[in-house]
């Protein structure tokens, strides 16, 4: 039982996952801060909901035709180099911004530029997305792997806590292009982690491969395998309706409450707060067990809370409905995470994660697209609260079928060589239930 005594920053003992923590860090509060800017700045030059939308969904549409052709080669090739590439390619993306809002290039009628861009971050982020979640959980030893993903989704939501905060003030201390500076300068502190991480040299294979054949095996893995299509299809779904809400947090924040970018930046801190303490309390958990539990409770209070989220217009009662939203998201997204990481085998990793990347921001992107349209037809307001009914639909539909998965999880569990006690833990489980 020892071994289950996982300490809640057990994995940052791995050096190389330690500096791989500390870029993130520094990385990820830049991009809260620039999305902070990004999303002030348009509908400060346009008050158009739906571009909202559209900016989000050219930055994340790309992944539904470049992940899963890309995910077969995060397999073969070195995961390291791909990431200093991507940052690089981050580090123009947000360079071009500076200058263009800097030098006052941007108005309502060239507002075209910024979609442009949003395609290029959109094809890099493609590539980078799923190197990443293949490559940090090969930073630690696998008993370690809960608490490095949960840990890895703290720094995503972790982050969240003070970046949004932060971009906040900084709009009103040195405007929209200083806070794409300092999102520029923050992927230099990934590209010095990155250089500093030292991993065993793996000889490349002899075998030819065939990137059609490797990426059809891919899709034949995920088609045969209930646990996992419907994880993905449950990760989509919740994508889709519940992650375009910080989209248009500024449309809210602007037209239901009046308030200017400190009341944005507050909002999305306290949606961090929330998240950053689902993301420590899956943490500390020592086993994996009821993990599903959790993912499906995460579900329905963050259905439950969309519902009527819009429709409020007391400042304080609406950082309520965030923190616990933010607590309700990570609970749902990183156990989701959590679970497909233990059930694929080591060979379909990449490919695997490629595919979960490409439902989790493929869905966001086409939520934000298509919820952002009906929202300028409608209502913001009434177009979010249906969004929250039929997130809590889906939860109906697949609930008996997330029950299910606990069934396949026991061999899966056990063939891909999690620890003994972890098993027999979670057929005990299934035992009591």
């Amino acid at each position: 039982m020892s071994r289950l005594k996982l300490n809640l920053f057990e994995s940052l003992s791995c050096r190389n996952f330690r500096l791989y923590f500390i870029g993130q860090c520094i990385s990820l509060t830049g991009s809260w801060i620039q999305q902070v800017a990004m999303g002030w700045l348009v509908y400060k030059l346009t008050d158009s909901i739906a571009l909202l939308g559209i900016i989000v969904f050219l930055s994340q549409a790309p992944t539904f035709i470049i992940t899963p052709l890309v995910s077969s080669l995060i397999d073969r090739i070195s995961q390291k180099k791909i990431l200093i590439y991507t940052q690089v390619f981050f580090i123009i993306h947000a360079l071009s911004l500076t200058i263009l809002v800097m030098g006052n290039m941007l108005s309502a009628n060239n507002v075209w530029i910024v979609l442009v861009l949003s395609l290029f971050f959109g094809i890099v982020n493609a590539l980078d997305q799923p190197t990443r979640q293949a490559f940090y959980i090969s930073l630690v030893p696998k008993h370690m792997l809960t608490n490095a993903v949960a840990l890895n989704s703290s720094i995503i939501n972790g982050t969240r806590l003070i970046g949004p905060a932060i971009g906040g003030f900084l709009i009103v201390l040195i405007g929209e292009g200083g806070c794409f500076l300092v999102d520029t300068i923050s992927y230099v502190f990934v590209i010095i982690a990155l250089f500093m991480i030292h991993l065993p040299r793996i000889e490349p294979s002899k075998i030819k491969h065939n990137l059609f054949k490797d990426t059809m095996e891919g899709i034949s893995y995920i088609k045969n395998s209930l646990p996992i299509k419907v994880l993905l299809i449950t990760i989509f779904g919740l994508s889709f309706f519940l992650l375009p809400v910080t989209t248009f947090f500024p449309a809210y924040i602007k037209d239901s409450l009046g308030l200017g970018s400190e009341a944005l930046g507050s909002l999305m801190s306290f949606l961090g707060i929330g998240s950053f303490g689902g993301a420590l309390f899956l943490a500390s958990r020592k086993t994996i067990i009821n993990l599903d539990k959790i993912q499906r409770l995460g579900m329905l209070s963050a259905s439950l809370i969309l519902i009527p989220f819009f429709f409020v217009t007391n400042i304080i009662v609406s950082h309520l409905f965030s923190l616990f939203l933010g607590l309700s998201m990570v609970c749902a997204i990183a156990s989701t995470n959590t679970i497909i990481q233990f059930l694929t085998p080591i060979n379909m990793k990449g490919r695997v994660m490629g595919y979960y990347t490409m439902c989790f921001i493929g869905g966001s992107s086409l939520g934000n697209l298509i919820l952002g349209y009906f929202a300028n037809l409608i209502s913001l307001k009434i177009v979010m609260s249906i969004g929250g009914i039929t997130s809590l639909l889906l939860l109906i539909l697949l609930n008996p079928y997330i029950k299910k998965i606990n069934l396949n999880f026991n061999k899966e569990a056990d063939d891909s060589g999690i620890i003994p006690e972890i098993v027999q833990g979670i057929s005990q489980s299934e035992i009591e239930r």
